[in-house]
């Protein structure tokens, strides 16, 4: 993962929009079902509107899985009318307690792209670890850390300023390697008197959680690097090196090869044609990013740019409102 938030603008929201037809595919983008008592970078959808979503695409849409659309694309086959594909990103634990179950209760496939630095160094996602540093840490002054040989400073007397620098040092370390990241998160942890507020749960699943996924069929695992960076950030060496270590982890673990991946970014400007090469070499076959519309079955479709539309915390009416957008 990465940048979460996804960059698009209500103009091209319509324009994609209209052309989403019959014989395309619209891919659903989720990271946790969750009900968070903070959650800066929206990505929880709750319980309870996770089920009643999969309970409406079940009754109404045909759902495929990853497997179904690389067929089509292969074959040049045209996608049956309102057909989904659902996708998650990130690999928190409650993707395996509690969105799995709703996903094989309902007979729903759905392919979870997964990071690996967790994996193997245990912990929470650094970004969950800022926002109980930043947002939810009673503690109220000043933050001064250095960054790249700079004396930086933020207030954190109140909850504006509180947003503010998560916001600020989110996009600072979106592009940092796991060094200097965790060498700037050490900075940040030593500078604050850190008095615990409400605690949510961030952790992120375990080998034996990502083995257990795939039982039962509906759920394919597929890469999302190892370190949670934006890998156009990267020169060409290092991209290959973070995709290659969360490719090994994955396999590994699951004892098989990963075909599928999606990019850890949250906007357009995350991986470059470099970085779509080197999936192709390591034998990729389809990558995710987060440009917005459907997949279309046609002559020049690149299997690896293909497009996701996200989900928000939304209940059942305005799901369908939702998706009436692209099918209606």
């Amino acid at each position: 993962m990465s940048g979460f938030l996804p960059q698009y603008s209500a103009k091209s929201e319509t324009k994609f929009s209209k052309n989403i037809k019959l014989g395309n595919c619209l891919v659903l983008q989720y990271h946790r079902v969750s009900l968070l008592s903070c959650d800066p970078l929206q990505l929880a959808v709750e319980p309870c509107n996770f089920e009643r979503q999969m309970e409406f695409l079940s009754e109404n849409f045909n759902v495929i899985s990853i497997s179904d659309i690389k067929q089509h694309l292969e074959t040049a086959t045209p996608f049956r009318e309102k057909t989904v594909a659902v996708t998650f990103d990130s690999g928190y634990a409650d993707m395996f307690y509690t969105a799995a179950d709703v996903l094989n209760r309902y007979g729903i496939a759905a392919a979870v792209f997964i990071p690996s630095v967790n994996i193997v160094e245990g912990g929470r996602f650094w970004w969950d670890r800022l926002e109980e540093l930043i947002i939810t840490n009673r503690f109220s002054s000043r933050l001064e850390i250095e960054i790249d040989s700079q004396l930086c400073r933020w207030p954190l007397t109140n909850q504006q300023n509180r947003f503010r620098a998560y916001e600020d040092l989110y996009a600072i370390l979106s592009d940092r390697m796991s060094l200097e990241r965790k060498a700037i998160m050490a900075q940040i942890t030593a500078a604050m008197d850190f008095q615990p507020g409400q605690a949510n749960d961030h952790r992120a699943m375990n080998p034996q959680e990502v083995k257990s996924l795939e039982q039962g069929g509906l759920i394919t695992v597929g890469g999302h690097a190892h370190d949670c960076v934006r890998l156009s950030s990267l020169p060409k060496w290092r991209q290959a090196e973070d995709i290659s270590k969360n490719r090994e982890v994955l396999e590994e673990i699951l004892g098989h090869s990963v075909g599928y991946f999606s990019y850890p970014s949250g906007s357009d400007n995350g991986y470059t044609a470099e970085t779509m090469n080197i999936l192709e070499n390591f034998g990729f076959t389809l990558a995710f990013g987060n440009s917005y519309g459907a997949i279309s079955v046609r002559e020049n479709v690149n299997c690896y740019d293909l497009p996701r539309v996200r989900v928000a915390n939304c209940r059942p009416f305005a799901f369908y409102k939702f998706l009436n957008r692209f099918f209606d």
